[in-house]
């Protein structure tokens, strides 16, 4: 740890939530380990899913410490609310039903102190559950919060096995499912591919498509753009029609109407290859 930086611990209550930062106030804290905090609705237990560093400066307001880490009874009172889940699950979705609400009920969680009940709902639109929660509070005496979260939030809970054959990234490893855009599907020339094959379990794009994008992005900033004109040695001025990132070849149009696959850097191509900023590919007017 450098000089004034201080250790912070990440802390996360639900899978489906976002994480907090905590002052691991001395505990010799590992992933993995489960820690009991204050919150502004209580006292809860999370799990550290990280850790970091940052000066006391950058922070707007100090960190909450770590309280205490659980004992045996509080693991034995987490079990039997774990056990409880099912139970609790099935009066929320029979209320929502019977209610006739457009959403499906996914997952609960307990607070630690018993005092608060969290669902997480998936639904296309906006629900008026106000009637839901006076149900729910009047059946199991707590405080009630309702959630919505994406599909994608669905996968990650719940996982399964995505199209390549392995467990789904977002219920194993992946963190922050970040920001997967439409614009990732013409930057990997993926457009022929279809909808479906290009969906994960969810039915949203799949969050794989980012990986590789940066790749994409610089490797297509080294070619000409479709549209574009370029000098060859030995066909002239040709236009480029279309190009292949990953092999490095782009298709011109000759000035007698027929077409070729040239590879970017061959003999044919006298600018062996190089960008448009070099003066060798001139934009189509």
């Amino acid at each position: 740890m450098t000089m004034n930086q201080m250790r912070v611990a990440e802390v996360q209550f639900h899978t489906w939530d976002r994480s907090y930062f905590f002052d691991p106030a001395g505990f010799d804290l590992k992933l993995g380990d489960r820690v009991i905090v204050d919150t502004s609705l209580g006292q809860d237990v999370g799990k550290v899913i990280g850790f970091g560093e940052v000066a006391p400066h950058e922070l707007d307001t100090a960190l909450q410490p770590v309280k205490r880490l659980p004992s045996m009874a509080d693991f034995e009172k987490m079990k039997r609310q774990a056990e409880s889940k099912a139970d609790v699950l099935q009066h929320a979705r029979q209320h929502a039903r019977q209610l006739d609400l457009p959403m499906k009920v996914i997952d609960v969680s307990f607070s630690f102190d018993d005092s608060r009940l969290v669902f997480a709902f998936t639904s296309s639109t906006r629900v008026d559950f106000r009637e839901l929660v006076r149900l729910l509070s009047a059946q199991f005496q707590k405080q009630i919060r309702l959630q919505q979260i994406g599909s994608r939030d669905v996968v990650a809970e719940m996982g399964g096995i995505g199209p390549c054959g392995r467990e789904t990234c977002c219920s194993t490893w992946l963190k922050d499912l970040g920001n997967v855009s439409a614009d990732l599907v013409p930057l990997q020339q993926l457009e022929h591919r279809g909808s479906d094959r290009l969906s994960g379990l969810c039915g949203r794009l799949k969050c794989c498509l980012a990986y590789e994008s940066e790749g994409y992005r610089m490797c297509g900033a080294r070619m000409p753009e479709v549209g574009t004109f370029m000098n060859t040695k030995t066909h002239g001025t040709c236009e480029v029609i279309s190009r292949n990132i990953l092999t490095h070849v782009v298709t011109l149009k000759k000035a007698d109407g027929t077409r070729e696959d040239v590879p970017l850097g061959c003999d044919k191509v006298g600018c062996n290859g190089c960008s448009a900023d070099k003066g060798c590919c001139s934009k189509k007017s």
